[in-house]
């Protein structure tokens, strides 16, 4: 009776393991499936082919994760948040998951929701420049130009020769009515890329 006991609970073991096997690698062959579309900038097949098994995995970080970037990359902002959203809800510290949700959000114009992702990431990692940037970014397009310039000023004393960090902190300048420093912001963005076409236009501006 009792070696029967034992050979009914191997044989359950055996098939939970078995089966838990089979659905990772099922998961493992669609992201592999993902990153080949993507490659061949097929977005929405890179995404649809996860969505397939999203269902069974809809706890997984990793597939909302990846799921939010291919929905972006698709053009998709929509789902894109929903999935950054949710793979949030399942890691709420994730610094990549956070930034990842700018994204779509900053397509969508929800300026009010990057600055609040922002200020939760630089309580996570306090001093971090990306946060400092996003939330200058998103008051910049709110018309705050003095706490624009004060979280882009953070940024740059940390990265001095950033792109972007120039440029936004050279376009806040200018909305504050300095433009000397303005225009001195926008040649250390053409140092950093001569050939830029939003350097240009920053310069054609200026100059006018």
């Amino acid at each position: 009776m009792k070696e029967m006991k034992n050979l009914l609970i191997s044989t359950v073991l055996l098939f939970i393991f078995t089966y838990a096997n089979a659905q990772g690698n099922r998961l493992l062959t669609a992201f592999e499936e993902s990153y080949a579309h993507e490659t061949n900038l097929e977005y929405v097949k890179a995404a649809t082919t996860l969505e397939k098994e999203y269902l069974n995995y809809i706890s997984n970080y990793e597939i909302n994760l990846r799921l939010g970037w291919l929905r972006y990359s698709a053009g998709d902002y929509k789902y894109s948040e929903e999935y950054y959203t949710k793979a949030l809800e399942l890691k709420p510290l994730s610094l990549e998951a956070i930034y990842g949700k700018v994204l779509p959000l900053l397509e969508l114009q929800k300026y009010r929701s990057i600055i609040k992702l922002a200020e939760k990431a630089l309580a996570i990692a306090p001093n971090d420049s990306r946060a400092e940037y996003f939330i200058g970014l998103a008051s910049y397009y709110k018309k705050d130009y003095v706490k624009s310039e004060k979280y882009l000023e953070k940024a740059i004393n940390k990265y001095p020769f950033d792109l972007d960090i120039n440029l936004m902190l050279g376009w806040t300048k200018l909305a504050l009515g300095k433009k000397n420093e303005a225009k001195a912001l926008f040649l250390v963005a053409q140092r950093k890329s001569p050939a830029n076409l939003r350097v240009k236009n920053a310069l054609d501006v200026i100059n006018k």
